[in-house]
């Protein structure tokens, strides 16, 4: 069984991270106003894309606030994005031990410096063969890589992922695909229905009892 696990809000908090990320802009003298402004600007007017962000171009947009530090800005950036492994989900640990590492895949959208940086700082890249970081469709990537790494036909692939759009895009692109939407509580999405998909569930654990079944059953 192969497994395609979402990064944002499926083994990581980005509720959580995002919120403590502006609070690095806050004590920094950004107001909310100016934040929400800036941030539009970058990930909707330049990018084209709500969730393609990255918070180094958002400082440049500010700059032309006299009042900004951008250096301390900076650093208190820096400072705040060495270590993120608190924003694990700790149930993905759990997760982990019933798979062998050349059988999980990562796969996540977003500005690719500042998602592989996420994913770095966060210390979990290193239990997936590969890490995917999509810049325009992450179920082409996974189609890609599913042919690319010649997963036998018959063998169970499994999509977990907490966005209800990629989940039915999933389902209309390939049946092979076992697509599990996640509505953790703690995601930015969990309000959001999914009409297509094969199973829901609000944590890994749930998806872990679901994915031994599957396998018995294949077996």
């Amino acid at each position: 069984m192969k497994i395609f696990l979402d990064f944002d809000d499926v083994t990581f908090n980005a509720k959580k991270f995002k919120r403590d990320l502006i609070g690095v802009f806050f004590k920094n003298g950004v107001s909310r106003e100016e934040f929400d402004n800036s941030y539009y600007f970058i990930t909707r007017k330049v990018v084209g894309r709500k969730d393609y962000y990255d918070p180094q171009k958002q400082i440049l947009v500010l700059r032309r606030r006299e009042s900004i530090n951008q250096k301390k800005l900076k650093k208190d950036l820096d400072n705040f994005m060495k270590d993120l492994s608190g924003y694990v989900f700790r149930d993905f640990y759990a997760f982990l031990k019933l798979f062998r590492k050349s059988d999980l895949y990562l796969i996540t959208f977003g500005h690719p410096k500042f998602q592989a940086k996420k994913i770095n700082r966060s210390g979990i890249g290193k239990y997936f063969k590969k890490v995917v970081i999509s810049r325009k469709d992450k179920i082409d990537d996974i189609m890609r890589i599913m042919k690319e790494d010649k997963f036998p036909d018959s063998e169970e692939v499994v999509f977990v992922e907490d966005y209800p759009e990629q989940v039915e895009e999933a389902k209309r692109k390939s049946k092979r695909l076992r697509c599990f939407h996640m509505c953790r509580p703690e995601g930015r999405y969990s309000n959001l229905a999914c009409e297509y998909k094969d199973f829901e569930v609000t944590n890994l654990r749930e998806t872990l009892k679901i994915v031994k079944k599957l396998a018995v059953e294949k077996s």
